[in-house]
């Protein structure tokens, strides 16, 4: 059985399930349709390489094995739920010549889309506020999910550079490769893979949007879990069930204060700016 000659390492809340979905239309590509967590989770890495060939088994005569795990990308920095801060040096010894594939979206969108995220998951409690989470008194109980972390693009990308020749990486943009020009992004990427260019994906337009939720639904998720399956069906006629929390305009600022160096790093190392990015626009 194979191993992946390329990853889609990141970045969480991304869009990298949407790549996922449309690469796996291509038929000189193999993905596996879930998320491995191999070499970032400790219980799953513990378990060795031939546990993880198996999600490659059904492989035939594709010419691009991959899989795609955002947390891949977060390295140097243990986490919540078993991550290893030694993900990047952990690929490096199993497949020191795959392809690394990297989408960076607005590190403080991709931030407030991550705390909605363990909203919903339930890895945080709804009684408190986007704000105090992001950047008020609570932002510890995100820290261990890397939160603020992941937006360190330009951070990570060198631990993997550390390791990894600049020929195996590829970064695309979210808000230009995905929601502006999604087929020339997945042309980009065909042509990083080394398969057919022209192939004609379907349903580029389409988003991947999160499951509905309302703002009780939250609550009793969290605090009456046995009662999730009726709240789901609570959540798809409620109005709100779309509910987001929305940080205020300061935590806003101090976020974009906060990314302000690292963005130009990540700037220099792509040699172009990303003028979404900039507090004008937003």
């Amino acid at each position: 059985m194979p191993l992946p000659n390329f990853l889609v390492i990141g970045a969480q809340k991304a869009g990298t399930t949407w790549l996922l979905r449309h690469l796996s239309q291509h038929p000189d590509i193999y993905m596996p349709a879930e998320e491995v967590h191999f070499f970032d989770k400790k219980y799953n890495y513990a378990k060795g390489l031939s546990w993880y060939r198996q999600f490659f088994e059904e492989a035939t005569t594709e010419r691009a094995i991959g899989e795609k795990t955002p947390d891949y990308y977060w390295t140097n920095q243990p986490g919540a739920e078993g991550h290893l801060p030694s993900v990047h040096r952990n690929i490096h010894d199993a497949v020191p010549e795959a392809k690394l594939i990297l989408v960076v979206r607005d590190p403080v969108d991709r931030a407030v889309s991550a705390v909605n995220h363990l909203l919903r998951t339930r890895r945080v409690s709804p009684r408190y506020s986007i704000d105090e989470l992001l950047t008020g008194e609570s932002r510890h109980l995100v820290e261990p999910h890397g939160v603020l972390d992941y937006g360190l693009y330009y951070k990570h990308i060198q631990s993997y550079l550390d390791l990894f020749d600049p020929d195996q990486f590829l970064v695309l943009v979210f808000e230009e490769d995905i929601v502006a020009n999604p087929r020339a992004g997945l042309r980009t990427v065909s042509e990083f893979l080394g398969v057919d260019p022209s192939f004609r994906f379907a349903g580029v337009q389409e988003r991947e949007n999160p499951p509905a939720v309302s703002k009780p639904g939250l609550y009793l998720r969290y605090y009456v879990p046995f009662l999730t399956p009726f709240v789901r069906l609570l959540d798809r006629y409620l109005l709100d069930s779309h509910y987001k929390q929305r940080p205020t305009d300061d935590t806003i600022h101090t976020l974009y204060d906060f990314y302000r160096d690292e963005n130009e790093k990540l700037y220099r190392f792509l040699g172009r700016r990303i003028p979404s990015w900039s507090r004008s626009h937003q």
